[in-house]
């Protein structure tokens, strides 16, 4: 009995592995694809992939013959964000703050080693532009995000060091990869108070960060503004700085 349910939990540990190999970026897999990137046989791949299928939390495309998640798994995005007690509380401040700045607004937590956004704000005149997308469940690395920056800052060097052990990515050539240059980099950001991406994570993109913690100094996220260099130029950065500033502590005062 005990090895049959050791069994089932290695099914249970696959099954999920499976699952993950869906992103945003990886929004349609087939089995070989998914026995790659796990080092599975196409066997148990497709068994898998097979019984997802017939629960309802992927679906196959008849034409590609490769395989997506369907809709069933949003109802569990949606029952993890009516249980988040601070919705209510950020995003209106988000939304104000998306008008005031006229770029995208940002607010991510802790989650592993990377920053998981939940909400984003987007002012009215970026509606032709840029087209609306929805943020909830997207990561990005700490160490080159102005939101990563900012939640690295409010943690110990423990912590700090616990989340720059993996493999980094130079996704432009500002990005620091370097652990001695990203916490000389954090050591600047507590200084001033805010954390800045210098066009770190996608070229021609800058964005500056603060922490926002509750009434007990304890970490709760972070916010951040993100636009083209053309907008949120290195003039802008101080005055942004601010007003999320500002806004981290109206946050803070109404927890």
């Amino acid at each position: 009995m005990e090895i049959e349910n050791e069994g089932k939990l290695k099914s249970v540990q696959k099954s999920l592995r499976v699952l993950e190999c869906f992103n945003s970026k990886k929004s349609e897999l087939g089995v070989s694809e998914i026995a790659r990137m796990l080092d599975l046989n196409k066997s148990n791949v497709h068994n898998i992939l097979t019984t997802l299928e017939e629960c309802g939390y992927i679906k196959k495309n008849l034409s590609s013959e490769k395989y997506s998640l369907d809709f069933k798994m949003l109802r569990f995005s949606y029952t993890v964000m009516a249980n988040y007690p601070y919705t209510n509380l950020i995003v209106p401040v988000l939304k104000d703050l998306a008008t005031d700045l006229n770029v995208i607004v940002y607010f991510g937590i802790p989650h592993d080693d990377t920053v998981l956004y939940l909400f984003s704000a987007y002012p009215k005149s970026y509606g032709k532009n840029i087209p609306y997308r929805s943020i909830l469940g997207e990561t990005a690395p700490y160490y080159c995000t102005s939101i990563g920056k900012a939640l690295l800052c409010a943690m110990n060097d423990d912590e700090i060091r616990s989340h720059l052990n993996g493999e980094k990515i130079k996704y432009t050539e500002n990005t620091l990869i370097d652990n001695e240059a990203i916490f000389a980099d954090l050591e600047k950001s507590r200084e001033r108070g805010y954390a800045i991406d210098e066009i770190e994570h996608e070229n021609g993109v800058r964005c500056v960060g603060v922490p926002v913690t509750d009434r007990n100094d304890c970490l709760i996220g972070a916010i951040s503004a993100s636009g083209p260099v053309s907008i949120i130029t290195e003039n802008d950065v101080e005055s942004i700085s601010l007003k999320l500033m500002t806004a981290a502590f109206e946050i803070k005062s109404r927890l």
